[in-house]
Formats: structure tokens, sequence, C-alpha cells
């Protein structure tokens, strides 16, 4: 019979499934295709079920006082203002990035190129927030630009 020890390697590994859990049910609920909606909750329901089960063993062990490092933790578990010490250093990283770019440039960015630099910024933030990356995407933001960019392109020829 296996025995599995239960420390702060074990809790890592379930704080990464749980992190897993949560990508997969979001993708279920938003991306996955399914023939009725009972066949989508069904899914949802019984990826909720094992995450759950996941969740409150690992609770079970935060209680029992194994430690962890908070960046260990699923995005669903961090606190509301919880910021990754590596995701600031990568923002401040890219801003600086993008004052290079504009001044090795010597003018300013185009429109396109704000919005871009938005958008980039706009996604490192939603990476501290739990799930925010999942449920609204930037990549959506820039196609509905560069369509509504294309229709003021056409309108002006």
């Amino acid at each position: 019979m296996r025995i599995v020890t239960q420390d702060k390697y074990f809790l890592r590994d379930l704080h990464r499934e749980i992190d897993l859990y949560d990508r997969k049910l979001i993708h279920t609920l938003k991306h996955e295709t399914f023939a009725t909606e009972a066949l989508r909750e069904a899914a949802a329901r019984k990826l909720t079920t094992k995450r759950e089960s996941l969740a409150n063993t690992a609770r079970t062990l935060v209680a029992s006082g194994i430690e962890f490092q908070d960046t260990d933790l699923p995005r669903s578990f961090r606190p509301e203002g919880w910021v990754d010490p590596a995701a600031s250093d990568k923002e401040a990283t890219g801003a600086e990035a993008a004052a290079a770019v504009t001044t090795l440039a010597g003018e300013e960015q185009s429109a396109f190129g704000e919005e871009i630099t938005r958008l980039q910024s706009q996604a490192l933030r939603e990476q501290e927030s739990p799930l925010a990356s999942a449920l609204g995407s930037w990549q959506d933001d820039l196609v509905a630009y560069k369509k509504k960019r294309q229709k003021t392109a056409l309108a002006a020829v």
C-alpha cells in the first residue's frame, strides 16, 4: 500500500492541482462545446466537486500547520489585493522597455502602439487578480480594436 507523505511539497503540488482545476472549470464554462447546457453543467459540477475535494484537503493541511509560500497559492485562494513580487518586477521591466522603445524611435507612439502597450500592461495586472486572466482576455480587446481600426480605415478611403 502506498503511503503519501503530507508535507510542504505535497501541499505545493495540491495547490498547483487546484489551480489546474480552476483553469479547466473556466475553460469548460467559457470555451468547451457541448451538445446541451445540461451536459455543460454536469461537466462543470464534476470539476467543481473534484476541485472542492482538493481545496478541503489543502485547507486541512494548512490548518495542521504545514508551511507554504504565498506564491504557491492557487489564484482563487489569493487575497483580493495580492501582488506577486515576480509580476511586479515584470511590470516594471515591461514599462521600462515600452519607454525605451518610445525614446529610441524619437517620436510618439501611434494609436496602435499605445493600445498594444495598454493591453500588455492590462494583461500583467490581470495576472495578479484571481481568475481574471481567464475571464477577460486582452486578445479579445485587441481583435475588437483591429476591427474598429479596419472600419475607420475603410471609411477614410
